[in-house]
């Protein structure tokens, strides 16, 4: 029995990912190719339309290619796109989450013949990255007017700091260099909701993980500017935490922030932004934002290409603004699509100047790359701490960390 796995979306789905790929391993269920499996399991995203299609499109294409399979569809927008994944002919289960899946492969296929060709379980490995995800937290409470991840994950949920300990540990000890913290709003840890961002105990849980594990890079995924406070600074201190740090900002226009219901000003973005680069100068500062808002005028538009330029982001992913039903957003005045694609494509273009501005700042010095799993033939290919891409014509092991001196010819302007 095999069994595939696909998703969309973002780190989490890819933790949640990961949690079967686990059970697979450690139940001697191999790890293929949607071609060669039995089962697929899909998970999916819903924080935009395109997002919603793009996993429709991925379960149809994985079972138009291999017709013999059966597919387990699960994720945000399984959950809240229900109706209209039950009527795609290409699902055949349909789940709430990963839990549910891995009951599902239990009570199918776990009495099953195990496979105890190791060389087809371990195979399982080519699905896994060179940095480890450790989940801190899921939910949200904000409901932001846009966003229909609060609704799709529910209530704000901590793990215990002992659970991510033990599996920091288990990464550590299975040879992982790098471990990227993930969750649908992880400034809020600790928080008994992600709206009282002054009970966060984000910068206790980074000061255990230095303290108890022999991680040598730790990453956090995305934190909102909100959760800053003069602890997190102090931590950040820490040589162990990459020089990276991705920011939900959104927006560079105070009116859009208080029409999307962010819990921060403009301001604080930047005051955030220059305390970091106080602790580490060659920080990479990256974000998502959103353009064409609902009521977005060209005046809070010129403010945030203003926002982008003047605090000069590492790298940001520019997206048009996309209506969730059941928001409050979508139910405000709508800026045209062709206005929102335009600006997007505008703004996108000044971020891409900035990118390539912070790396040609960073050529002749020197940078910890952690090396990833080789996809070009006879090239090696990893990521330095604060988010820059080299590549060389040299042996370099998965997982491994090396010194490299940043040059024109081993930077890739991405």
């Amino acid at each position: 029995m095999k069994i595939a796995l696909g998703m969309t979306g973002c780190k989490n789905n890819r933790y949640e990912l990961d949690q079967v790929l686990k059970w697979a391993i450690k139940n001697k269920i191999p790890v293929v190719k949607e071609s060669d499996a039995d089962f697929a399991v899909i998970n999916t995203c819903t924080v935009t339309s395109i997002a919603d299609k793009k996993s429709r499109q991925l379960v149809r294409r994985t079972k138009n290619n291999n017709p013999g399979l059966k597919t387990i569809v699960f994720g945000c927008a399984a959950r809240m796109q229900k109706k209209t994944f039950e009527k795609i002919m290409e699902v055949d289960v349909l789940l709430d989450n990963m839990q549910e899946v891995i009951k599902h492969l239990e009570s199918n296929i776990g009495d099953m013949k195990k496979c105890d060709d190791t060389s087809l379980v371990a195979s399982g490995a080519d699905f896994t990255r060179c940095r480890a995800l450790v989940q801190i937290q899921d939910g949200c409470d904000n409901f932001c007017s846009y966003c229909i991840i609060a609704p799709a994950r529910g209530k704000s949920k901590n793990r215990s700091q002992e659970d991510i300990i033990d599996e920091i540990n288990e990464h550590v000890a299975h040879g992982f260099n790098e471990v990227v913290l993930t969750g649908i709003n992880i400034g809020a840890y600790g928080a008994s909701l992600t709206t009282k961002p002054e009970e966060n105990k984000f910068a206790e849980l980074l000061e255990a993980i230095f303290k108890q594990t022999k991680l040598k890079r730790l990453r956090a995924s995305s934190l909102g500017p909100e959760f800053f406070n003069e602890k997190w600074y102090e931590v950040m201190k820490n040589p162990r935490f990459s020089r990276h740090l991705h920011l939900s900002i959104q927006s560079g226009s105070n009116v859009v922030l208080k029409r999307m219901r962010r819990n921060y000003s403009v301001e604080k973005v930047a005051d955030v932004i220059k305390r970091l680069r106080e602790i580490s100068p060659d920080i990479a500062i990256t974000t998502d934002i959103i353009m064409g808002f609902p009521s977005e005028t060209e005046e809070e538009f010129e403010e945030t290409v203003k926002f982008v330029k003047d605090n000069k982001l590492a790298k940001a992913h520019i997206f048009p603004y996309s209506e969730r039903q059941n928001t409050l957003a979508a139910k405000m005045e709508q800026v045209p699509v062709e206005v929102r694609r335009k600006r997007a494509k505008k703004l996108q273009e000044v971020a891409d100047e900035c990118r390539h501005e912070f790396i040609q700042s960073q050529l002749g010095k020197k940078a910890e790359v952690l090396w990833e799993l080789p996809r070009i033939p006879g090239w090696s290919e990893g990521m330095t701490d604060n988010y820059i891409k080299v590549r060389v014509k040299e042996p370099r092991m998965s997982k491994s960390i090396s010194t490299e001196i940043l040059t024109k010819q081993n930077v890739v302007f991405d």
